[in-house]
Protein backbone atom coordinates (compact mmCIF):
# COMPACT_ATOMS: atom_id res chain seq x y z
CA UNK A 1 0.00 0.00 0.00
CA UNK A 2 1.26 3.70 -0.67
CA UNK A 3 1.97 6.07 1.58
CA UNK A 4 1.32 9.05 -1.02
CA UNK A 5 -0.72 9.68 -3.73
CA UNK A 6 0.55 9.20 -7.43
CA UNK A 7 0.79 12.67 -8.17
CA UNK A 8 3.72 12.90 -5.45
CA UNK A 9 6.02 11.84 -8.37
CA UNK A 10 4.83 14.58 -10.26
CA UNK A 11 7.41 17.30 -10.93
CA UNK A 12 5.79 20.65 -9.90
CA UNK A 13 8.09 22.92 -11.08
CA UNK A 14 8.24 21.93 -14.52
CA UNK A 15 8.14 24.40 -17.51
CA UNK A 16 5.16 22.55 -20.19
CA UNK A 17 3.20 24.49 -22.46
CA UNK A 18 -0.63 24.72 -21.02
CA UNK A 19 -3.72 25.25 -23.52
CA UNK A 20 -5.05 28.34 -21.61
CA UNK A 21 -8.90 29.52 -22.96
CA UNK A 22 -8.99 31.75 -25.23
CA UNK A 23 -12.63 33.45 -25.05
CA UNK A 24 -12.51 35.87 -21.68
CA UNK A 25 -14.00 38.93 -20.84
CA UNK A 26 -12.46 41.58 -22.70
CA UNK A 27 -11.53 44.98 -20.71
CA UNK A 28 -12.58 48.35 -22.51
CA UNK A 29 -9.35 50.07 -21.39
CA UNK A 30 -10.86 54.02 -21.62
CA UNK A 31 -13.75 53.33 -19.14
CA UNK A 32 -11.92 50.34 -17.19
CA UNK A 33 -15.18 47.75 -17.98
CA UNK A 34 -15.89 44.72 -19.43
CA UNK A 35 -17.08 45.45 -22.63
CA UNK A 36 -17.69 41.85 -23.83
CA UNK A 37 -17.09 38.51 -23.72
CA UNK A 38 -14.61 37.17 -27.24
CA UNK A 39 -12.01 35.35 -28.21
CA UNK A 40 -9.65 35.20 -31.29
CA UNK A 41 -7.41 37.90 -31.82
CA UNK A 42 -8.61 40.34 -29.63
CA UNK A 43 -8.34 38.40 -27.04
CA UNK A 44 -4.61 37.59 -27.54
CA UNK A 45 -3.95 41.43 -27.87
CA UNK A 46 -4.81 41.70 -24.70
CA UNK A 47 -3.29 38.56 -23.39
CA UNK A 48 -0.11 40.49 -24.80
CA UNK A 49 -0.54 43.37 -22.94
CA UNK A 50 -1.55 41.44 -19.48
CA UNK A 51 2.01 39.18 -20.34
CA UNK A 52 3.81 42.01 -20.80
CA UNK A 53 2.63 44.21 -17.77
CA UNK A 54 2.82 41.63 -15.28
CA UNK A 55 6.88 40.98 -13.79
CA UNK A 56 7.56 37.73 -13.17
CA UNK A 57 7.29 36.39 -9.30
CA UNK A 58 5.69 39.83 -8.13
CA UNK A 59 1.95 38.73 -8.16
CA UNK A 60 0.80 36.01 -6.01
CA UNK A 61 -2.11 35.57 -8.26
CA UNK A 62 0.03 33.65 -11.15
CA UNK A 63 2.27 31.31 -11.14
CA UNK A 64 6.15 31.54 -11.08
CA UNK A 65 5.51 30.95 -15.29
CA UNK A 66 3.42 33.69 -16.15
CA UNK A 67 4.98 37.16 -16.76
CA UNK A 68 7.89 38.91 -17.95
CA UNK A 69 10.93 39.33 -16.10
CA UNK A 70 12.90 42.69 -16.68
CA UNK A 71 12.68 44.44 -13.85
CA UNK A 72 16.48 43.24 -13.08
CA UNK A 73 17.39 45.22 -16.24
CA UNK A 74 17.01 48.15 -15.26
CA UNK A 75 20.54 49.95 -14.52
CA UNK A 76 22.26 47.96 -16.48
CA UNK A 77 24.53 48.56 -19.75
CA UNK A 78 22.51 48.49 -23.12
CA UNK A 79 24.21 46.05 -25.08
CA UNK A 80 23.74 43.62 -22.33
CA UNK A 81 19.74 44.87 -21.79
CA UNK A 82 19.31 44.24 -25.53
CA UNK A 83 20.84 40.63 -25.14
CA UNK A 84 18.93 39.90 -22.13
CA UNK A 85 15.92 41.47 -23.66
CA UNK A 86 15.15 39.21 -26.64
CA UNK A 87 15.39 36.07 -24.49
CA UNK A 88 13.50 36.88 -21.73
CA UNK A 89 10.21 38.36 -23.89
CA UNK A 90 10.55 34.63 -26.21
CA UNK A 91 10.56 33.26 -22.48
CA UNK A 92 7.00 35.08 -21.40
CA UNK A 93 5.39 33.99 -24.32
CA UNK A 94 6.84 30.00 -24.72
CA UNK A 95 4.56 28.71 -21.73
CA UNK A 96 1.32 29.60 -24.06
CA UNK A 97 1.03 27.23 -26.84
CA UNK A 98 -1.43 29.88 -28.43
CA UNK A 99 1.98 31.83 -28.84
CA UNK A 100 3.75 30.67 -31.99
CA UNK A 101 6.55 32.77 -31.74
CA UNK A 102 8.41 35.98 -31.14
CA UNK A 103 10.47 37.65 -33.59
CA UNK A 104 11.55 41.08 -35.52
CA UNK A 105 13.07 42.23 -32.59
CA UNK A 106 14.23 46.41 -33.07
CA UNK A 107 15.85 48.06 -30.63
CA UNK A 108 15.77 52.02 -30.07
CA UNK A 109 18.34 53.15 -28.18
CA UNK A 110 17.48 57.35 -29.34
CA UNK A 111 16.10 58.24 -25.84
CA UNK A 112 18.98 58.56 -23.05
CA UNK A 113 18.95 56.35 -20.35
CA UNK A 114 15.71 54.09 -22.23
CA UNK A 115 15.97 51.05 -24.30
CA UNK A 116 12.92 50.97 -26.40
CA UNK A 117 12.23 47.41 -28.13
CA UNK A 118 9.26 46.57 -30.45
CA UNK A 119 8.62 42.95 -31.84
CA UNK A 120 6.08 40.80 -33.49
CA UNK A 121 4.28 37.90 -31.35
CA UNK A 122 2.70 35.25 -33.96
CA UNK A 123 -0.41 33.23 -32.68
CA UNK A 124 -3.00 30.64 -33.32
CA UNK A 125 -5.21 33.82 -34.57
CA UNK A 126 -2.85 36.65 -36.02
CA UNK A 127 0.31 38.37 -35.21
CA UNK A 128 0.47 40.77 -32.18
CA UNK A 129 3.00 43.88 -32.19
CA UNK A 130 4.53 43.81 -28.75
CA UNK A 131 6.71 46.40 -26.78
CA UNK A 132 8.45 47.26 -23.48
CA UNK A 133 10.77 50.05 -22.44
CA UNK A 134 13.33 49.96 -20.30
Amino acid sequence: MATLPDSAGAAIYENESKEYPTETYLVDKSTGTIKKVGGGLEAMKQAVEIILDTERYQNQIYTSNFGRELKKLIGKPPEYVASMLKRRIQEAFSVDKRFLSVGNFVFDTTMLGMLKCTFEIKTVYGTVPGEVEI
